[in-house]
């Protein structure tokens, strides 16, 4: 008798302000400018603030990417909603649906926190354009645009 047993993933965890280090390695891989010292701060800041979360991949006990999370407050006629602040996945990692496990976490936690909506904000770059397809492919539609001014 054969037996088809998939293997686990990654596991998922609240990150910490012990995370502070692998985070800040992660977040570089995209370029993202920060330090452990800048991230532990973050983390300490939004530890007891039941407005953030931040999810920490594990596979094998080393770090294969996280999800940072911001509930956003209704405001007028709009919803409360969550937004995905961060997501990141190892390059030697993606497709291996430890991205899809990650939104499905921020899903659950924002439909925990009240909310019909999660968004996210892109950057139009040609390097990113995979994480586009992702998105995609994971459920979200693109919609409208943003405007920005450097001050």
């Amino acid at each position: 008798m054969t037996t088809n047993v998939l293997e686990k993933t990654a596991s998922l965890r609240t990150a910490s302000c012990s995370d502070a280090a692998v985070l800040t390695e992660l977040m570089r891989k995209l370029s993202y400018p920060t330090t452990p010292s800048v991230m532990r701060e973050q983390l300490e800041t939004r530890e007891n603030n039941p407005n953030y979360q931040t999810y920490l991949a594990e596979k094998d006990g080393k770090a294969v990417g996280m999800i940072s999370l911001r509930l956003i407050p209704a405001r007028g006629s709009e919803a409360q909603m969550v937004q995905i602040a961060g997501l990141i996945v190892n390059e030697d990692c993606r497709g291996c649906g430890i991205g899809r496990l990650l939104v499905e976490q921020a899903e659950a936690w924002a439909a925990e926190s009240g909310c019909r909506f999660l968004f996210l904000t892109g950057i139009n770059r040609e390097d990113r354009l995979g994480a586009h397809e992702f998105y995609q492919h994971a459920g979200f539609e693109k919609f409208g645009c943003k405007f920005i001014k450097a001050l």
